[in-house]
């Protein structure tokens, strides 16, 4: 496929700013750079065989009821939920750990965003760890792109809007593209903070880069700011209300 007509690229730099309903039948990326996105991009990458994103701990907690072989997943104020397997560190999620296994997972904010966003009609998981792969299979399509920052306890955050700004840029260099203003400002600031310094000093300088040194895990930045270490693309399956590997078999490759 070798699209020629451009493609309109948008940046949301909280899910609230935009109406689910403008989203239908357009391709959305939801970032939460640090850390759900990255987390379950490694998941998937390690091997799991399935993310159930869920808004409250009691919905994980049924979920495990109901299948107790489900691994629980997630963060609140950070930390690892009493009675959950795993955190949202990205180091907790190794190949020994997750692989085979299907995750129920629910963040403060990036779950949340995933789940406003779910009448799109396609939505995937964007980060620094799977930039590449993400950007050549949104450029493969015609459909409009959103992307939609996760943000923090209702506030915007540098993280999600210098990746925001990164996949911009990436998607002008590859496709001829329409940018929303939202786009462009969040190209400049990705432009300003890539020339200054490298991305996870960027990253720390944040306000989820700076609570994460707080609660002592700035080796999840370091996690995060590895561009391309997990290239592969996840996309949310609405229908079975999960979250799966878009380029493995049977798990909708080809869909963008």
């Amino acid at each position: 496929m070798s699209p020629t007509d451009r493609i309109s690229v948008d940046v949301h730099f909280l899910p609230d700013l935009t109406d689910p309903d403008a989203l239908a039948g357009d391709t959305v990326v939801v970032v939460d750079i640090l850390r759900a996105s990255t987390t379950i991009l490694t998941a998937l990458s390690h091997g799991a065989s399935a993310v159930r994103p869920c808004l409250t701990v009691e919905e994980a907690l049924e979920i495990r009821r109901t299948c107790p072989e489900i691994l629980l997943g997630g963060e609140r104020g950070g930390r690892r939920i009493p009675g959950f397997d795993l955190s949202n560190s990205p180091q907790d999620y190794s190949r020994e750990r997750v692989s085979g296994r299907t995750i129920a997972f629910t963040t403060t904010n990036g779950t949340r965003a995933l789940l406003h966003c779910r009448q799109a009609g396609r939505i995937h998981l964007g980060a620094f760890v799977n930039l590449g792969r993400l950007t050549d299979r949104l450029c493969d399509s015609d459909r409009p792109v959103h992307i939609v920052c996760a943000g923090t306890d209702g506030c915007v955050t540098g993280e999600d809007v210098l990746f925001a700004g990164c996949l911009v840029d990436r998607i002008r260099r590859q496709r001829a593209a329409v940018l929303s203003d939202s786009s462009r400002v969040a190209a400049a600031w990705w432009q300003r903070e890539s020339n200054r310094r490298t991305l996870a000093e960027a990253l720390r300088e944040t306000q989820g880069g700076r609570n994460l040194v707080n609660l002592s895990y700035d080796a999840d930045i370091v996690q995060a700011a590895r561009i391309d270490h997990h290239p592969i693309c996840a996309r949310y399956d609405s229908g079975r209300q999960q979250i799966v590997r878009a380029d493995a078999k049977g798990s909708g490759a080809g869909q963008v």
